[in-house]
């Protein structure tokens, strides 16, 4: 297929531009279509654990991706009412790997994985609408009705990915039972601890706030709900969030009277039972397009970012390409599997509504030893 990038990625969030990074050190030809007007828009925040920052490393963006927040240090677990659940030192974690807990803007992780991109690669406001799997690899139609061909083509593009279903014939997504308020604010100088982070439990709904730097925070809230369906980014969703909060502890008020209603987002949390294949030979699938799980074990762009290295790394060792994706498949399912089971179990527990079993997940994190938390960012 001369003339043809050997890998056309779908999607420019986290996933595809670390796997357009990751086939760079492999030596092999990429391009990005994304469908948005431009990369980085929107976003709120995101944690990166120390796995995500060793496949960095290997990527050789670690140090700078750590220029981007401060370290996290500790961690305070309260109930709605701000009675005090647990305490989490989190230094050890990063005295056994070596690495920080992070948590920054998504904004800023996406300029960091920009940065050693050839921008002529990249194509904005470029819609996949069409997949058909070639001979010698695959042939995608976009919403422009241009047709590109390549090699390879891997599916970035989300939760609700068009190639995925396209590839398995119906969308395996199942809605969890929350939904979730997510955003990023600065706050005057000194209203909330630097390193550290906060939770709040109540009945059937949650609240967290992370530090990221220079007093910018991100927050999130959750609530039982039906399912989610309206856009992600609405003038009402702020006024929402402050009326469900309202009796809440004051931080969350002011998180979230300190958020701009463009940089705030509402959206359901969906999951998948593990897919049957990530890969039909032409077509692969990355990050949350492969493995969507539920945000409790803050894993989310990490395992996109793991996903991404070990993509091109099947690609560069095994010559035969099938060969190569029925690794990088093996590799991610076994990886992944247990890592969406476990987020939801927990999401579901932490999501707990009646009175007795918000006070019996209350008592159960009461007691639960620091080394099997402290397990949960160590993945």
């Amino acid at each position: 297929m001369s003339g043809f990038p050997e890998v056309i990625i779908i999607g420019g969030g986290i996933g595809g531009l670390a796997v357009a990074n990751a086939l760079t050190q492999a030596g092999m030809s990429w391009e990005i279509y994304e469908r948005s007007p431009r990369i980085g828009l929107g976003g709120t925040g995101l944690t990166l654990w120390p796995n995500a920052l060793r496949a960095l490393g290997r990527l050789g963006l670690d140090h700078g991706v750590q220029t981007l927040a401060d370290p996290l240090e500790l961690g305070e677990i309260y109930d709605w009412r701000q009675r005090p659940l647990k305490t989490i030192p989190l230094t050890p974690v990063r005295e056994r790997s070596g690495l920080p807990l992070l948590c920054l803007r998504r904004v800023d992780l996406y300029a960091e994985l920009l940065r050693p991109l050839d921008p002529a690669r990249i194509h904005t406001g470029s819609r996949c609408t069409g997949y058909r799997r070639e001979a010698e690899g695959a042939s995608l139609t976009f919403d422009d009705g241009t047709t590109r061909s390549t090699a390879l083509v891997v599916a970035a593009d989300g939760v609700r990915s068009f190639l995925r279903d396209a590839m398995i014939g119906a969308s395996p997504l199942r809605y969890v039972g929350w939904m979730t308020w997510r955003g990023v604010a600065k706050l005057p100088p000194g209203s909330f601890p630097k390193g550290r982070y906060r939770e709040f439990f109540g009945r059937g709904s949650r609240f967290g706030v992370f530090w990221i730097r220079d007093d910018y925070v991100y927050w999130y809230g959750t609530l039982n709900s039906a399912v989610h369906d309206k856009p992600a980014i609405h003038p009402a969703h702020k006024a929402e969030a402050l009326a469900h909060f309202a009796d809440w502890p004051p931080l969350a008020h002011a998180v979230i009277g300190a958020t701009d209603p463009e940089d705030l987002v509402r959206t359901g949390v969906y999951d998948t039972l593990p897919l049957a294949r990530w890969t039909d030979g032409a077509l692969a699938l990355l990050g949350d397009a492969a493995h969507p799980m539920t945000p409790d074990l803050g894993q989310g762009a990490c395992q996109a970012i793991e996903d991404a290295l070990a993509l091109a790394q099947c690609l560069k060792a095994e010559p035969n390409r099938a060969k190569a994706l029925e690794t990088y498949q093996a590799i991610g399912l076994a990886r992944t599997t247990p890592l969406v089971a476990r987020s939801r179990k927990i999401g579901k527990m932490r999501q707990w509504q009646t009175p007795v079993t918000a006070t019996l997940r209350n008592t159960i994190m009461r007691l639960m030893p620091q080394g099997a938390i402290l397990k949960l960012f160590e993945t």
